[in-house]
């Protein structure tokens, strides 16, 4: 009796495992839940960088804080909202993100945010001409920046250590 049960155990476990008869194991395709960004979206970026580092000599461009800048600008967009806070939480998600991700032993962390179409120079510009936005980007203490961008919508994170 106990070899009939393994020996049904098994064949049910078989048949499960198998698909039905006309039907493929093929899925739908799942969108990517981490697109990359596009050609435009990396230009902008990297001119964003430029700039920035025209004003700081010393911060260098981070492949991790660029990443984690794309997928905040992209979060923005998608969640409906332009703030340095959840508005749900009321937290700033990014610095536990990249503490956890990109710099356990970073000791500050900056973000600028950006909203619209316009150039890369003007962007920097109207960042620069904003004393919050100016700190970061000048702050001698930041020495990496990642700077990503989706839609219309640009994100530049800063880590110092």
């Amino acid at each position: 009796m106990r070899k009939a049960f393994c020996l049904l155990l098994i064949l049910t476990s078989l048949m499960l495992a198998l698909p039905c008869s006309g039907s493929s194991r093929e899925r739908m395709p799942v969108p990517p839940s981490n697109k990359r960004p596009d050609a435009s979206e990396i230009e902008r970026a990297e001119k964003m960088y430029y700039l920035i580092r025209r004003e700081n000599r010393r911060i260098a461009w981070d492949n991790c804080l660029a990443r984690k800048a794309f997928l905040r600008a992209k979060e923005l967009v998608t969640k409906g909202y332009f703030d340095h806070r959840d508005p749900v939480t009321g937290r700033n998600p990014v610095y536990a993100r990249l503490h956890e991700d990109c710099f356990r032993d970073a000791a500050t962390f900056g973000e600028n945010l950006t909203m619209g179409a316009d150039t890369p120079e003007n962007i920097h510009k109207a960042l620069m001409d904003s004393p919050t936005h100016r700190k970061n980007i000048i702050n001698p203490s930041y020495s990496r920046v990642g700077v990503g961008c989706y839609e219309d919508i640009c994100v530049e994170l800063f880590a110092g250590f």
